[in-house]
């Protein structure tokens, strides 16, 4: 995702919401940054991914990603099953309850 690449603000949007997968997330940022939320019991995490980092969520496990209002990162994405990573919402709008990542409104 660059700086360049068209329509970041619905691609954006689309993971903004409370999902789950079937197999763990996990990915490898190669460069850049984005914003992880994770609900867990009563509790949101917000884990900050950067250059070089790598993480896992469980399968499962309620979250949603923002990539910020200038979204510029590179991440690697790995998964055993295609049909495994693919978004089922929660429909729960706890996610508008906290703030964006970066400078968004």
């Amino acid at each position: 995702m660059t700086k360049t690449t068209p329509d970041t603000t619905t691609l954006r949007a689309k993971f903004l919401d409370e999902h789950t997968h079937a197999e763990d997330e996990v990915r490898f940022f190669v460069e850049g940054s984005g914003a992880f939320y994770l609900h867990s019991q009563s509790k949101v995490y917000q884990v900050i991914c950067e250059t070089n980092d790598l993480l896992s969520v469980p399968a499962k496990t309620k979250h949603w990603f923002d990539m910020g209002d200038k979204p510029s990162f590179t991440a690697i994405r790995l998964f055993t099953d295609p049909k495994g990573w693919v978004a089922k919402f929660t429909g729960d709008p706890i996610a508008r309850g906290f703030p964006f990542y970066g400078n968004a409104p």
